[in-house]
């Protein structure tokens, strides 16, 4: 193992941050409970100003501020939706220009039907805690069979489309053939699909000029950007790369994940149900291997064990207060509620790493703009922040004293270190650490030597 050897003779100040030396090393991750009381979650997200919104399958959004829930919801349209069990809302997002025009997309089921209902509502002008219910514009419905899959999430692209994914419309259950009517692989019908719609033009919206399938009289729907999906409940882009992640459930054998890059032309086939996973699952009418993108990894589902699989798509982390977490993908399964972290190479070659710690039913991840990363867990209705385990500083003292430390011990090249303000922590003889943030005052007190892991 190398060193990177520090000699300072001065004070470091707070704010100051030491260069990302510990890429290497792998994140262990911990979870912080934030809050309770949650009805049944299925969203996350934020527009940056510390406030974290959530939606329910009740019908509504819900406001958590500095860790309490609000009493009054974002958004209340529990008298639009089919039912608060599986028929509320699915997913959320915000538009990338929220600040000026207040819009947020909301996909829900549609009262009296099986139909998802995408649709645009407004932020009240006197009250940044509400958007009001009265200002819906439906943007896009699709009618669904009766308990078909239908996927979830919905969000906007580095390119500002607005990006939405489909489920087969099959029931999925175990046992059975999964899409026996072949919607996935079928491109003169939405489902199964990733669609991409700009709702800055058109009325409510137009099909963005790179769109791979626009030919008059092909019967394929313009919206169409990529095919080949089981059920991708909840997808992100890689905030920093715009890559796609998607978690796409598998039928009974195999969950995936999938990866595609932010350069690619769109009209890519994921390969359901061709493929489950990347095994081949029913092969009529499919084509060669080559034709489909298999998934970057996929995982024994329920047939290995009797245990139920459910990957839960997540995101990759590009916040700054873990650096071990940066460029790592964190994701996990609702039915195990296990979480892994992942890093692809430029190669394509991947490490993936069950981290150890779960939680009942994760539901969704969610993504504040500056990075941080957040989970909700469906039953149990709880928020929790997502971090990686760091040593930190509790009082003011000695770097070599224990009871400087959060751990009661003294920090190891092992260890990732934070000096929380307003400590100060004083070094009078040498010290290792994996990685160190200072956000408070780290003090040479002559000719000491920090080691930081390499």
């Amino acid at each position: 193992m190398k060193y990177l050897l520090l000699n300072f003779y001065l004070f470091i100040l707070f704010g100051v941050i030491f260069p990302n030396i510990s890429n290497a090393q792998n994140p262990e991750l911990k979870l912080t409970e934030i809050v309770s009381g949650l009805f049944h979650p299925t969203n996350i997200a934020s527009v940056g100003d510390g406030r974290l919104f959530v939606s329910q399958l009740d019908g509504k959004i819900q406001i958590v501020q500095n860790g309490t829930l609000l009493n009054t919801p974002f958004l209340d349209i529990s008298s639009k939706i089919r039912d608060a069990e599986w028929g509320g809302i699915f997913g959320f997002t915000f538009h990338p220009n929220y600040a000026q025009n207040g819009y947020l997309y909301v996909h829900y089921v549609q009262k009296n039907a099986e139909a998802s209902v995408y649709a645009r509502y407004t932020r009240s002008a006197n009250n940044s805690n509400i958007a009001d219910p009265n200002s819906e514009q439906i943007v896009l419905v699709v009618p669904y069979p009766v308990n078909g899959h239908r996927s979830g999430h919905l969000a906007f692209g580095k390119d500002d489309f607005l990006y939405i994914t489909t489920g087969d419309g099959a029931s999925g259950a175990r046992g059975s053939i999964g899409d026996t009517d072949g919607n996935a692989q079928n491109l003169q019908n939405l489902f199964g699909k990733i669609l991409r719609i700009d709702v800055n033009n058109g009325s409510p919206y137009s099909i963005p000029s790179t769109n791979p399938y626009q030919i008059a009289g092909d019967n394929i729907p313009d919206e169409i950007w990529a095919r080949g999906l089981r059920n991708p409940w909840h997808w992100s882009f890689d905030k920093e790369t715009g890559d796609l992640w998607i978690g796409d459930n598998g039928q009974d054998d195999w969950e995936e994940v999938d990866f595609s890059p932010n350069n690619h032309a769109g009209g890519l086939n994921y390969g359901w149900r061709c493929y489950e996973g990347s095994h081949p699952y029913v092969s009529t009418g499919c084509g060669d291997a080559s034709n489909y993108v298999m998934p970057l990894l996929d995982y024994a589902g329920y047939n290995s064990n009797g245990v139920g699989g459910s990957v839960l798509g997540g995101f990759v982390y590009r916040g700054t207060q873990y650096q071990s977490l940066r460029g790592w993908y964190v994701y996990g399964d609702y039915q195990t509620g296990k979480f892994w972290t992942l890093k692809r190479n430029t190669n394509g070659t991947f490490q993936n790493i069950l981290q150890n710690i779960t939680l009942p039913n994760p539901v969704s991840f969610g993504e504040e703009p500056n990075g941080e990363l957040y989970v909700a867990t469906f039953y149990e209705g709880k928020l929790y922040k997502i971090s990686t385990n760091m040593i930190e500083s509790v009082n003011s003292g000695n770097w070599n004293n224990t009871s400087t430390w959060s751990c009661n011990c003294i920090p190891t090249v092992n260890d990732e270190v934070i000096i929380q303000t307003p400590h100060n922590v004083t070094l009078t003889q040498n010290a290792n650490a994996k990685y160190l943030q200072i956000k408070g005052r780290l003090i040479f007190n002559g000719n000491q030597v920090l080691g930081l892991a390499n």
